[in-house]
């Protein structure tokens, strides 16, 4: 009986030799890690204008405190006590939540590389952000607030907003865009309810939520450059570090096989039927991206054309067409599927635009800006829309750059 080899399913070909392993990534260009420091730069950069406008200002600091005075009385008037209750535990409950998901999705889909960048960056935000407060920052008593103790920026956003963080950095491509949208609306509303719950004021919130995206994108570089590393060396054609190291027992436990077939024995070994070596030498070559054991060196395309002749003649053509248009129409710069950005870039720059404009009119109002009139109102809403504005400038700004393959 005749073992007559014939091409896989088209779920399954035969990369080119030397060429990386689908999903791996291709290289890391050099404007793609400039676009990355010179956005990191800019919400850093917001971060110390915020600052200087906020403590060391008379108006920052009069804007500010209209704004806390102003929450808390919409928050006695229309908040009932159990909700009031349940937002003291909001940043907490938030960071726990978003935590145990992010480590979930990291042993799901083996992300550990991701998973050890998005600790780094957790660790680096908070640690920044109590640097800033306690060792950097200093707010001048200039007889407007009534605590001229410094609390910029927001430990309790810097906390949630971090965790946030790290569930979009671990999130698989096909979940991202729905982590990246989440997890810019729940550190909003956590920059929010500082400012309800009267512990923070928003351009503390705000700062925070742009500290954490700034070690986002940091952490969105390094496992970048890192998946690089290890792509070239060959020990990541899976996409991640355990895939590597999975890969290396089994070459190693291949070679030892062979050694015991040809030496162990001598002339008396075993040596399986032709059939069973063509099996494993094609499966081996599937995972590793090496030349086609039978002799010849056949890239992806011409795999997948023999795989969809071969389904056509035995009546398969309308599966192999089927699975054709299941195909992604994009591919990011990596060749992986592309997959959207959330949130958008627009929808930040215009939650930036409205908090501009409201800030203008709250500065410029031509009556005194107190709480409990129009002008407070309008100071409230402006320090609310740009809590919200920074949370989605920096998360679309991380989920942009995030184009890492499926893993």
């Amino acid at each position: 009986m005749s073992y007559a080899s014939f091409p896989p399913g088209p779920h399954a070909s035969y990369p080119a030799p030397g060429a990386p392993a689908p999903g791996a990534p291709r290289r890391v260009r050099a404007r793609s890690v400039v676009g990355t420091l010179v956005v990191l730069a800019l919400l850093w950069g917001l971060v110390l204008v915020v600052a200087h406008a906020g403590l060391q200002t008379v108006t920052g600091q009069a804007l500010d405190e209209v704004a806390l005075a102003q929450a808390k009385a919409d928050r006695n008037a229309y908040f009932p006590r159990p909700v009031l209750v349940l937002a003291q535990y909001a940043p907490e409950v938030v960071a726990l939540l978003a935590g145990v998901l992010a480590l979930v999705w990291a042993v799901r889909y083996r992300r550990w590389t991701a998973a050890l960048c998005a600790a780094g960056a957790v660790i680096a935000a908070n640690v920044t952000t109590q640097f800033l407060k306690h060792g950097v920052l200093d707010k001048p008593d200039l007889g407007i607030q009534q605590i001229a103790s410094n609390s910029f920026p927001s430990g309790h956003t810097t906390a949630a907003a971090s965790f946030l963080m790290a569930l979009l950095l671990v999130a698989p491509p096909h979940r991202r865009a729905r982590a990246g949208r989440w997890g810019a609306f729940l550190a909003a509303v956590v920059g929010m309810l500082t400012v309800v719950n009267g512990w923070h004021r928003p351009s503390d919130a705000a700062a925070a939520v742009l500290v954490v995206a700034g070690w986002g994108l940091v952490a969105a570089l390094a496992e970048r450059l890192i998946g690089f590393a290890l792509a070239r060396t060959g020990r990541a054609r899976c996409g991640s570090a355990g895939a590597g190291l999975r890969r290396y027992w089994e070459d190693r436990s291949r070679r030892r096989r062979r050694l015991s077939w040809r030496e162990d024995r001598g002339d008396s070994a075993y040596v399986p039927p032709a059939h069973e070596r063509q099996a494993e030498e094609r499966e081996w070559a599937s995972s590793s991206g090496r030349e086609d054991p039978r002799g010849g060196t056949r890239n992806s395309g011409e795999w997948n054309d023999a795989a969809q002749s071969h389904a056509a003649s035995n009546g398969g053509g309308q599966r192999a067409a089927s699975w054709d248009r299941q195909s992604p129409s994009r591919e990011a710069e990596d060749g992986s599927p592309w997959f959207p950005a959330r949130p958008r870039t627009a929808t930040a720059l215009i939650l930036v635009v409205l908090t501009a404009v409201l800030l203008a009119a709250a500065v410029w109002w031509p009556y005194p800006t107190v709480a409990g009139t129009l002008a407070g109102r309008i100071t409230v809403l402006a320090g609310y829309l740009g809590i919200a504005a920074a949370a989605a400038l920096g998360w679309a700004a991380v989920a942009a750059r995030l184009r890492s393959p499926i893993r």
